[in-house]
């Protein structure tokens, strides 16, 4: 019932959703925390979709002979039906994953590849194994899967990791000098120059450096920050780690925190930056912003401070 539901959801968010359905589906996804998991999943099946449309020459309503297809998926030719949107979403259910498995078949995967987000974009990407990948804005991870082990390297940025379960083949991310290992859980790794970080959301994962090579399992509800100065671990309230992977629902969630950070963290996902007065630096923020909304947010934290904003080419100013 609830892969049905979340499907449906998929579908509106494709499309566009109105103010009333942002609420009631914010209001779906705090019912129950696999709400979230069974969204991220149909999202990323019906992207899969979507790109196996382009590979089978059915982009912008068009066959591989340039005729015009019906907007009705029933009125797609044979070869292009195990593709159609609408029927997918018809599937629900068990039926995203038999989807998914078609699709994966039809992209054909490659064992070894790299996958990455330019500035300000967010993919949702199936891994062969059935594990889900959702990557943050200017990231970049390679994926290299074996009969044995599944690895993954996460060179820049960050990524949020649904881990299929398979016992005899480890799911491991290293970023660095940094390894997070899990069976079967839930977890995000950020890479920053001063540290990685790690949120699990769901099951345990190991968590081993060259600093700190004994390793330190770390469960659901709990983060961990890695630097020179060894390992950290504390524990997160449902709503602070909500907070920190908002992200993937395209959105940012500050609380009390410091306007530069604040403008750091809207930074990445922008070509057009955000400038704050030195003065302003270390006054503090809240608020729930898209992640594509810069002026918006921008106007809110400079009346929140005290402030105005100055455009300036390709510069947003916070300044007094």
């Amino acid at each position: 019932m609830i892969d049905e539901i979340a499907s449906q959801w998929a579908a509106a968010m494709d499309r566009g959703l109105a103010a009333d359905e942002r609420v009631r589906l914010d209001e779906w996804l705090a019912q129950d925390r696999r709400h979230k998991g069974a969204l991220l999943r149909a999202r990323a099946a019906m992207s899969v979709l979507d790109r196996c449309r382009i590979l089978a020459g059915i982009e912008d309503g068009r066959a591989p002979d340039g005729n015009a297809l019906a907007n009705d998926d029933h009125a797609l030719p044979a070869w292009a039906m195990p593709f159609a949107r609408r029927r997918f979403l018809a599937l629900g259910g068990t039926g995203i994953a038999a989807a998914l498995t078609a699709a994966l078949t039809f992209t054909l995967w490659p064992r070894g590849t790299t996958l990455g987000t330019d500035t300000g974009e967010i993919r949702r990407i199936p891994l062969a194994d059935g594990s889900l990948a959702v990557i943050n804005s200017g990231s970049e991870l390679h994926v290299a899967f074996s009969d044995r082990s599944r690895d993954v390297q996460l060179t820049k940025g960050e990524a949020w990791f649904q881990v299929a379960k398979m016992p005899d083949r480890p799911f491991t991310v290293t970023a660095g000098s940094v390894n997070v290992q899990a069976v079967g859980t839930a977890f995000s790794v950020r890479r920053r120059s001063e540290a990685t970080e790690v949120v699990v959301t769901e099951g345990t994962v190991k968590v081993w450096s060259t600093q700190a090579p004994e390793g330190t399992f770390v469960t659901a509800g709990h983060s961990v920050r890695i630097n020179d100065a060894g390992v950290a671990v504390a524990a997160l309230d449902g709503e602070a780690a909500e907070r920190q992977l908002a992200w993937r629902d395209g959105r940012i969630v500050f609380e009390d925190v410091p306007l530069s950070q604040a403008a750091a963290e809207f930074n990445g996902y922008h070509n057009q930056q955000i400038a704050v007065d030195p003065s302003f630096a270390d006054k503090r923020v809240v608020g729930s912003f898209q992640t594509d909304d810069i002026n918006g947010f921008a106007s809110a934290s400079a009346a929140m401070v005290g402030g105005r904003v100055i455009h300036d080419n390709n510069v947003i100013r916070i300044v007094p």
